[in-house]
């Protein structure tokens, strides 16, 4: 039985704690705690803790629980005794959440609004997707940068170019017979160079995610049997998902995802805006640069993405597929079946791939 109730407002250098007892009187008030890992050695399993969301929360969770205490970890944007507090001090915020807590606990009312925390591999793997496009991000903007700096000089670069440019071994040809001012060569070839190094490491980071990956090694197989997925952007979507059960309705897991319009109706009337950006955005970025290969994967969806572009433009037609992908995506993994136009020759080339691929990634870590 929970006997001690603990609301933790957590910062970085300190935290201020509220403790109740059973009857919800306050037995003990810490306003500066300097030793949080000290505090949580001391909880047992008659402790129930509930700290609030924010960067390294899910660490202190797990430390909790593993200690055999209860641990909430609250969602501050729905906790309204926090959200639209008048006064809101860390004195007032660890108050209100261990009187909230206590309140769930002991009378079993008033649920506290929460956070998805997921298990550890996804955790790892969302830490590894970060890095990874961050990397995108800065090889785009070098990209952009040699594009830039040969436009200033009256040049342009063609398709084929522009994929040389990633490569060490072909991207110097670019400058080769070029007349180029002394400051845009030295600015381009040290792009360049700064390209190439970033390239390499988004391959080890790629290599990285498909072994942090292994634990859904069953489900990245299933997923890749739609033609265009690959198992990089099967377990980005394992990644944003986390646990696909927790999603009741599609609805509701295409909008975590920010698949799903805004909707504004005053009046009777309503309207539909953009896609909500503020969400989990690493799967539908993923599979916009995939949609064309998605789109022939079977009759079906080949035939809804000709017909949608033609009626509302490419890029409502491009968001609508990855929408509809990720609702067969959701089946799928809740019904264990491989999708339904299979290509066997394709799915078993990238079956064989992604083995291989496993199989190096570990023997080069064991040679390492």
């Amino acid at each position: 039985m929970i006997k001690k109730i603990h609301g933790i407002d957590r910062h970085k250098k300190y935290s201020t704690i509220s403790t109740l007892n059973r009857e919800g009187q306050e037995i003990e008030f810490q306003r500066n705690c300097y030793d949080l890992k000290g505090y949580v050695n001391n909880l047992d399993p008659e402790d129930a803790v509930v700290i609030e969301a924010s960067t390294g929360s899910f660490y202190w969770a797990d430390l909790i629980e593993t200690k055999g205490a209860l641990c909430y970890v609250l969602d501050p944007r729905k906790f309204k005794i926090i959200r639209d507090s008048w006064n809101k001090t860390d004195k007032h915020d660890a108050r209100n959440m261990s009187k909230a807590l206590w309140v769930y606990v002991v009378t079993g009312e008033f649920g506290i609004p929460t956070v998805y925390k997921p298990d550890v591999v996804i955790r790892e793997l969302r830490k590894l997707f970060t890095q990874y496009n961050l990397l995108n991000r800065q090889i785009r903007m070098l990209k952009n940068s040699v594009q830039a700096l040969l436009a200033e000089n009256g040049l342009t670069v063609t398709s084929e170019g522009k994929s040389k440019l990633r490569l060490e071994k072909h991207g110097m040809e670019i400058l080769k017979g070029r007349e180029l001012t002394h400051a845009s060569r030295v600015s381009i070839e040290m792009s360049l160079k700064m390209l190439w190094r970033l390239v390499e490491e988004k391959e080890k980071m790629g290599q990285e995610i498909i072994l942090s990956g292994e634990p859904l090694k069953d489900k990245v197989k299933l997923l890749i049997t739609i033609k265009g997925i690959t198992p990089l952007s099967a377990l980005a979507f394992l990644a944003d998902i986390g646990d696909v059960e927790r999603f009741k309705k599609l609805k509701k897991m295409n909008a975590y995802l920010g698949l799903v319009p805004r909707e504004d109706e005053s009046g009777g009337k309503s309207r539909k805006g953009h896609i909500n950006r503020e969400s989990r955005k690493l799967t539908r970025t993923l599979l916009t640069q995939s949609v064309i290969h998605v789109s022939t994967a079977s009759p079906y969806l080949r035939e809804y993405y000709v017909n949608l572009t033609n009626r509302r433009g490419a890029g409502r037609a491009r968001i609508a597929l990855i929408r509809k992908l990720c609702g067969i995506m959701r089946r799928m993994l809740l019904n264990g079946e491989r999708f339904r136009w299979i290509n066997a020759d394709n799915f078993e080339r990238k079956l064989k791939k992604y083995e291989r691929e496993l199989i190096k990634i570990k023997e080069e870590r064991k040679s390492a």
